[in-house]
């Protein structure tokens, strides 16, 4: 007998127990009759809210205590008239069908199977379609586009260009249709180590522009920026108008993404409001003004979101993509060393030329030295050296045989023929010291006449003799 008492308690006990294990692990249903509570009347009510708002646990809307889902957070997706209820982790989808007196009723609309895939996603409305961008699940976190589709009832992926990964802060611009993302924080459980390329990228910036479905990338995130944000820990951020909000320490910072720009709250009782708000569940910001609900007195309270309260931090949310610097550095460095190689060798063969033109040079008479016209004009310079006169050009243009030509030619054959004898000196004598130089005429300006440099004429003369 005492067996058979021990066997039907066991039968009693396990019965209770599985029933339990049942009870924990059943699906949520598809309609839900539900209080209309003062937060929810007064979400209703704001009939052009767009908002998403994450719900506190015990101020949850759809009863899911005995399920599995107990622990999971719900939020509202408000934009107008479409009010949609979203159970976080999941991807279940319920909307509001209908509310009258004191009842709200929240019929499902999804079929999905799959969850616990897009931890912490960010859920929105955008040009009436239901998205949800990243989360984590299955050990790694994403940067997939997911659209609800009304047909089938279930998630579809969008393909996108690149897979960009948010771990919170993020913001969406309905007005831009942008979803901006200053920095990524990837999560792969599956690997030991992170990444080195994950490293690289972690700090980059971009958007995602919504209707062209392609990641498009802003710069990089200011290094002041990166260390104010780790130094806000937990990734709680509420949307704003041009940005979000993030508590860090005891201070409010303000990231307005439209403007590229940060602020810090400078009024202490805003701060001090949403220090004990950390967590930005039950809030909203509509026309200015940041609602949050109190649900322990079941009553909203306003505070005003006013800029004037804010004071600017001196950098930018993100800056300058560096991206591609090492490789500038990289091509600044090999374009200079061909250069200076260029330079080095040319004037190594320079130098060599004008040595080999040297030693010929000297071993030359004057008359294989200077030829020709050459010759002639030095004459005609020394003869007027002799005298203690300068040359004029016409007397230089009949010497050189150009009398008849144009004025242009004239000048061109003058200065081609003087410049080359002053080289010639220079390399003979291994000096700078031009040979024949010109002056302004003393009664027309407007005319030059030539002579040899005083300082010059016993070393011609050394050569000619030696000629």
């Amino acid at each position: 007998m005492p067996y058979k008492k021990f066997y039907t308690l066991l039968f009693i006990v396990n019965f209770l127990f599985l029933g339990n294990i049942l009870a924990q692990n059943r699906d949520l249903d598809t309609l839900y009759k539900v209080k209309l509570t003062p937060f929810l009347r007064q979400i209703i009510d704001l009939k052009d809210l767009d908002a998403i708002i994450n719900i506190s646990i015990d101020n949850q809307i759809i009863p899911t205590q005995g399920t599995i889902f107990t622990p999971n957070a719900q939020e509202i997706i408000k934009e107008n008239n479409h009010f949609y209820l979203m159970i976080q982790q999941t991807g279940f989808v319920f909307e509001l069908s209908d509310y009258h007196d004191s009842v709200a009723v929240f019929r499902r609309l999804d079929r999905t199977v799959n969850i616990n895939y897009n931890i912490g996603s960010l859920n929105f409305l955008y040009q009436n379609q239901l998205y949800s961008y990243g989360g984590y699940g299955f050990w790694r976190a994403n940067g997939h586009l997911r659209k609800f589709n009304y047909t089938d009832m279930e998630w579809d992926i969008i393909p996108m260009n690149d897979e960009i990964i948010t771990f919170g802060m993020h913001w969406l611009s309905k007005k831009e249709g942008k979803i901006y993302v200053p920095f990524q924080k990837t999560m792969n459980a599956g690997l030991i180590e992170e990444n080195e390329f994950d490293k690289e990228r972690a700090n980059e910036s971009f958007y995602l522009d919504l209707n062209l479905k392609k990641w498009i990338k802003l710069g990089t995130m200011h290094s002041k920026t990166v260390k104010l944000v780790n130094q806000g820990g937990a990734a709680n951020f509420l949307p704003v108008t041009n940005g979000i909000m993030h508590v860090v320490d005891d201070q409010v910072i303000y990231f307005d993404f439209v403007h590229n720009k940060i602020y810090k709250c400078i009024k202490a009782d805003f701060n001090q409001t949403f220090v004990r708000k950390i967590a930005m569940t039950n809030c909203f910001e509509y026309k200015g003004f940041i609602y949050i609900f109190n649900s322990a007195n079941q009553s909203f309270s306003k505070v005003v979101f006013d800029i004037q309260n804010f004071e600017e931090l001196k950098f930018p949310i993100w800056g300058r993509d560096k991206a591609y610097d090492k490789f500038i550095i990289w091509a600044i460095i090999l374009i200079l060393m061909i250069i200076a190689t260029t330079t080095f060798f040319n004037r190594r063969f320079k130098n060599k030329v004008q040595k080999n033109q040297l030693k010929i040079l000297k071993t030359k008479s004057i008359s294989q030295a200077f030829i020709g016209v050459e010759a002639s004009l030095l004459k005609l310079l020394l003869q007027a050296a002799d005298q203690n006169i300068k040359v004029e050009i016409h007397q230089i243009n009949h010497v050189l045989g150009i009398k008849d030509k144009n004025v242009g030619l004239q000048k061109k054959v003058r200065s081609d023929v003087i410049n080359t004898i002053n080289e010639k000196y220079q390399l003979l004598n291994n000096s700078p010291h031009p040979l024949i130089l010109s002056v302004r005429k003393e009664d027309d300006k407007r005319f030059l006449e030539y002579f040899i440099a005083p300082s010059e004429i016993k070393n011609i003369q050394k050569i000619i003799d030696k000629s």
